[in-house]
């Protein structure tokens, strides 16, 4: 018979003519000046990646990882692979509003979690966002919009690393619910912050994660810091808020 049988090879030159065919593009929209096809992309990094890949179907899509020269350097284009087409993955930084691959966001994990999950930000974004948050809760802390506010807030505890809710959104309803508070007053819904506990990066260059630093700049990091610093602030609390203070046993 007539018919083709794909072999291994034929097959990753299909996909590599795929790949050179394809229009990557750089961080400046412009054409990248080199691909090199890396492999699939670990199931390990869909799975990270799934909560901001809705429609990539994980039976049938193959993606695969490209590692393209544009310029501002390397980057890694995560391609996908259906019905002979191959399209790139385009992931909006929700603070830039950049369109980027999946590898240029900051990946995140709570505390509470083994569970890594992509975020909306890329980590140039985060780094310049890190710089003015710790003041930020320290003015929630001590001006609180109101007294429910406050008082979950205190269960809460001290925040030292990175928080944002459309940065790094809270996946689970019932875990969501911990970290709101409807407002005393207006009745409106409140969000409280919930620090992540890990932040991670891709390195191109070395296919492999970097560690990103959670710590908010400004923020005490050695335990006996953040000891002294939480028992002045709370201190403090309790020339402002006595009453609510005592309540909560402090």
């Amino acid at each position: 018979g007539n018919e083709t049988h794909l072999t291994k090879e034929s097959m990753t030159m299909t996909t590599a003519e795929l790949i050179e065919a394809a229009v990557l593009l750089d961080e400046d929209e412009e054409p990248c000046t080199s691909k090199t096809l890396i492999g699939d992309v670990s199931n390990e990094r869909r799975e990270v990646w799934s909560s901001r890949l809705d429609d990539v179907d994980n039976n049938n899509d193959q993606l695969v990882g490209v590692l393209c020269e544009g310029g501002r350097g390397k980057l890694e284009h995560a391609v996908r692979i259906t019905n002979g087409t191959a399209t790139p993955i385009l992931l909006e930084c929700k603070v830039s509003f950049e369109e980027l691959p999946p590898s240029a966001l900051v990946e995140y994990r709570f505390a509470e979690s083994t569970e890594w999950r992509l975020s909306m930000v890329c980590l140039d974004y985060l780094l310049a966002f890190k710089a003015g948050k710790f003041k930020d809760w320290e003015q929630r802390l001590l001006q609180p919009t109101c007294m429910a506010e406050f008082r979950r807030m205190m269960s809460i505890g001290p925040v030292y690393n990175v928080f944002d809710h459309h940065m790094f959104p809270t996946s689970d309803e019932e875990e969501k619910k911990k970290y709101e508070v409807v407002d005393d007053k207006t009745g409106k819904k409140v969000i409280l912050p919930r620090p992540v506990s890990e932040l991670r990066i891709w390195n191109v260059e070395k296919q492999a994660y970097d560690t990103v630093d959670p710590i908010l700049d400004g923020a005490p990091s050695l335990p006996e810091e953040r000891d002294a610093y939480w028992k002045n602030m709370v201190s403090s609390l309790k020339e402002n808020f006595a009453d609510e203070m005592e309540q909560l046993g402090f």
